[in-house]
């Protein structure tokens, strides 16, 4: 290709009014664009600034129902989470009410004196616990268990 751009000679001149007639053409082209007075021009801009607020009223139209519609969707989706998360929720913690009585019943147990114990299984009858009964039991374990650490790091 370069051979042939080679052997054919260009003109400069005829380079230089073509360049020019494709500028003129531009120049003709942005000016048939134009209006011819400033009056004209104004009402032109006003009449397309209208319409783009229309265009941008109708969009945010738009924006606000799909908005919308998809916070309804989050909602309804919350929704069956939460209700398939209480039942969830409710399964887990009677699991975990059950486990926490279990070890509280254990550590009672090992809390209470040794002669409540005996004494209640020789009468076979239940010794009823009262809270007032409890905390005592637990001050009086977290003595003992206060006076073991205190000997093993004196």
């Amino acid at each position: 290709m370069t051979a042939r751009r080679s052997a054919r000679k260009r003109n400069p001149s005829m380079m230089v009014r073509a360049r020019m007639k494709q500028g003129l053409a531009r120049v003709e082209k942005l000016s048939d664009d134009l209006p011819a007075t400033l009056d004209e021009f104004s009402r032109r801009v006003a009449r397309q600034l209208t319409r783009l607020e229309h265009e941008v009223e109708r969009a945010e139209t738009r924006a606000r129902r799909e908005i919308a519609r998809v916070l309804r969707q989050a909602s309804h989706r919350l929704g069956r989470f939460e209700a398939e998360g209480e039942k969830r929720w409710d399964q887990l913690t009677a699991q975990a009410r059950k486990e926490a009585l279990s070890m509280l019943n254990k550590l009672e147990k090992r809390i209470e004196p040794k002669g409540v114990r005996a004494k209640a299984r020789s009468t076979g009858k239940r010794v009823k616990r009262t809270a007032a009964g409890r905390a005592k039991r637990a001050k009086g374990a977290a003595a003992k268990v206060q006076e073991g650490v205190t000997s093993a790091i004196g």
